[in-house]
C-alpha cells in the first residue's frame, strides 16, 4: 500500500515550486473542473445556480427552485485521454511499476501538460440556502525541457460550504440577488524539484527500493486549514442579468505546517488520517481574491421554449490582473459561454475560454444527471502562450 501511494505521489511531486523563505506563496483557488462550467468557456457567474453555485457565485443560492445533489462524481484529465488509457503503468508479468512507461508518459508534460483530477461531494442549493461538502484533487505536470524543466503541482482539498442569499429587491421588472458563504477547508500540497521526483520514481522500482528513504528526505508535504469568504450579486432586468462576485474575499490565508514526506506517508498509512503537529515557518500561504464580472442574456422563445431554450453569457475574471504584476492580456481573462436546453432534459453547451473553443453536453434522466466537456485553458499571460487541453465529466444523483 505504501509503495502505491509513493508511486502516485511521485507523479504529482514532479514540480518546481518557488522556495523563498518568509515569502507570500500563492495557492490555487478551490475550483473543481465541473463540465457544466468548462463546456461554457469557464463562464458561470451570471447564470450561477445548482451545485456549481457552491464554488462560483453564492448569489445563485437565491434560486426559487431547490436542487439537492445526493452524490456527484467528477473526474477530469489533462492532455490526450487516449494516451492515458493506452499506457500500461505496471509490468504485466511482475506487477511492478513500469519505469519506462511512467517516464514516457511524464515526458508528454513537455508539450501541453498532462494530469488528472477528481472531485466529489453533496450539496443543496436554492430558496436562499446553500450548503455542501466537496473534495477536489488535482495533479498536473507541465514544462520543457524534459526532465529538468518539468514542473507542476499536486493539490488536495476538502471544503465545507455554507451560505445564504436573499432578494432585497424583487419586482416584475427587476430582481436583485445577494449572497454570501463561508468556506472552511483543509488543503495539502507537496512541492518537489524534478530531480527529486525522478529519484522517487526510480526508487519505486524494486531494484532501487532501498533508495526510497533518501529520495523522500528531500521532500516536504505541506498541510493546513483556512477560512474562505465569498460574496456575490446578480441583477436581473427582464432577460438580461449582470453579476459581480468576489471569491476568497481579501485573500484566503492558510496556516500551513510541513512534514517530511516519509513521516507524512507513514502517518497516513498507520492512522488512516492526517498527521498532527509539523514544523511551522514564516511564509504566508494565500489564495488571492478573484473578482468576476458577468453578464447573461436569456432568449425567450415563448411557446417554443420547451423545445429550445438558449442562454448566452460572458465573464471577465480577475480584471485587475491586467494592471498588476502579472500584466495579463484581457483576452486571457475573458470567458464566453452558451447553453441551449432541448426538450428540457438535453443541454448543449459551447464557449470560448481564454481564446480557445470549448464544448460539451448534458442529459438529465429523472434523478440521474450526466455531463461532459472538452476544454482548453491558457497557462501563460497571453492567449496562445501555453494552451493546455482537457476533458471533464460528471455523474450525479440530483433532485
Amino acid at each position: 500500500m505504501k509503495k502505491t501511494i509513493l508511486v502516485c505521489l511521485s507523479f504529482a511531486f514532479l514540480m518546481s515550486a518557488t522556495a523563498v523563505s518568509a515569502a507570500e506563496i500563492q495557492l490555487a483557488p478551490f475550483a473543481p473542473k465541473s463540465p457544466v462550467i468548462m463546456a461554457q468557456g469557464g463562464s458561470f457567474s451570471a447564470v450561477a445556480g445548482g451545485f456549481e453555485a457552491l464554488f462560483t457565485n453564492p448569489a445563485g443560492f437565491a434560486s426559487p427552485k431547490g436542487s439537492l445533489t445526493i452524490a456527484s462524481a467528477m473526474p477530469w484529465t489533462f492532455g490526450n485521454p487516449v494516451d492515458l488509457m493506452e499506457t500500461e503503468f505496471t509490468d504485466a508479468t511482475t506487477g511492478e511499476p513500469d519505469m519506462n512507461a511512467i517516464v514516457d508518459y511524464i515526458e508528454l508534460a513537455s508539450k501541453n501538460g498532462v494530469g488528472l483530477g477528481t472531485a466529489g461531494g453533496v450539496g443543496y442549493v436554492g430558496r436562499g440556502l446553500g450548503f455542501g461538502l466537496i473534495t477536489s484533487n488535482e495533479l498536473f505536470l507541465f514544462g520543457t525541457p524534459f526532465p529538468a524543466g518539468v514542473g507542476g503541482y499536486i493539490s488536495s482539498e476538502i471544503a465545507i460550504i455554507g451560505g445564504l442569499a436573499l432578494n432585497p429587491i424583487n419586482t416584475n421588472f427587476m430582481k436583485l440577488s445577494v449572497g454570501a458563504d463561508l468556506r472552511p477547508g483543509i488543503k495539502i500540497f507537496a512541492p518537489l524539484t524534478a530531480k527529486a521526483a525522478l529519484g522517487i520514481i526510480t526508487a519505486s522500482d524494486s531494484e532501487y527500493e532501498s533508495d526510497m528513504d533518501d529520495a523522500l528526505d528531500e521532500v516536504l508535504v505541506y498541510q493546513g486549514s483556512g477560512l474562505g469568504i465569498d460574496l456575490g450579486t446578480k441583477l436581473t432586468l427582464g432577460s438580461l442579468t449582470a453579476s459581480l462576485s468576489f471569491r476568497d474575499l481579501f485573500g484566503t490565508r492558510y496556516a500551513m505546517t510541513s512534514f517530511g514526506a516519509n513521516e507524512w506517508l507513514t502517518a497516513m498509512e498507520t492512522s488512516g488520517g492526517l498527521p498532527e503537529g509539523g514544523d511551522e515557518n514564516g511564509d504566508t500561504y494565500i489564495v488571492p481574491m478573484n473578482i468576476s464580472l458577468g453578464v447573461a442574456y436569456h432568449l425567450n422563445m415563448g411557446p417554443f421554449s420547451f423545445l429550445i431554450d438558449p442562454t448566452v453569457h460572458a465573464e471577465l475574471s480577475d480584471p485587475f490582473a491586467v494592471f498588476g504584476e502579472q500584466q495579463k492580456s484581457p483576452w486571457s481573462l475573458l470567458h464566453v459561454g452558451t447553453e441551449i436546453r432541448v426538450l428540457r432534459f438535453i443541454k448543449l453547451r459551447a464557449g470560448i475560454n481564454q481564446g480557445y473553443i470549448t464544448a460539451g453536453a448534458g442529459v438529465r434522466l429523472l434523478f440521474l444527471d450526466f455531463n461532459v466537456a472538452a476544454f482548453t485553458r491558457e497557462l501563460g499571460k497571453y492567449a496562445g502562450d501555453s494552451p493546455s487541453s482537457g476533458v471533464s465529466a460528471e455523474v450525479a444523483l440530483r433532485f
